[in-house]
């Protein structure tokens, strides 16, 4: 059993894993400490010549634990106690969310991190989001080669700061007639051993 959770670790920590589907794409890899509230328009955030390659944007594990233990006490659920936790990995999740279903997110302050609090059944269908998820970015107007119209990085951000970036993506998506924006988010994935 030790043996397969150091392996787990190690398999989370080093590699990337990228599929496509449902409009968006997951990752798992290691965190980096991008800045906080940093918004641009006309300027790609991440360049890169192979999706592998790809820069992560990851939240630190050790915030998003908080953040969720914050939003669990807030709302009378268990946190799980520090020596029965599981190890985590971050996953990564690009969604794209249309116009018509922006007003089904609600943020939390969680102190470390903003997370989303709850979700309309219909922005689940649509985009895969869950709640205890955390917007790391925001972005509108993709032209299919990494350049945005606008891009925010909430990584990390306050909940003003999301919010701020959220309503921008927004405007900037129905001013230039767009229907949707795109949200990329970072959940935490508890590392369960293989069935023996």
């Amino acid at each position: 059993l030790v043996m397969r959770q150091i392996i787990a670790h190690l398999a989370a920590a080093a590699v990337v894993l990228i599929c496509s589907g449902g409009g968006g794409s997951n990752a798992f890899t290691t965190a980096q400490f991008p800045a906080c509230g940093h918004a641009h328009q006309s300027t790609s955030m991440l360049m890169s010549s192979s999706s592998d390659e790809a820069r992560a944007n990851l939240v630190s594990q050790e915030a998003f634990v908080t953040a969720i233990d914050v939003i669990k006490k807030d709302t009378g659920m268990e946190i799980i106690p520090e020596d029965q936790r599981p190890m985590y990995a971050i996953g990564k999740l690009v969604a794209q969310l249309p116009l018509e279903l922006v007003s089904g997110i609600r943020f939390a302050d969680c102190e470390t991190l903003t997370l989303i609090s709850q979700l309309k059944q219909s922005v689940v269908d649509a985009t895969g989001l869950q709640s205890l998820d955390t917007i790391i970015a925001i972005r509108s107007g993709g032209d299919g080669s990494g350049e945005y119209g606008y891009e925010g990085n909430t990584n990390a951000c306050s909940i003003s700061d999301t919010a701020e970036a959220y309503s921008a993506a927004i405007n900037y998506a129905m001013q230039n007639n767009l229907n949707e924006i795109e949200l990329e988010v970072n959940r935490l994935v508890p590392l369960r051993p293989a069935p023996e």
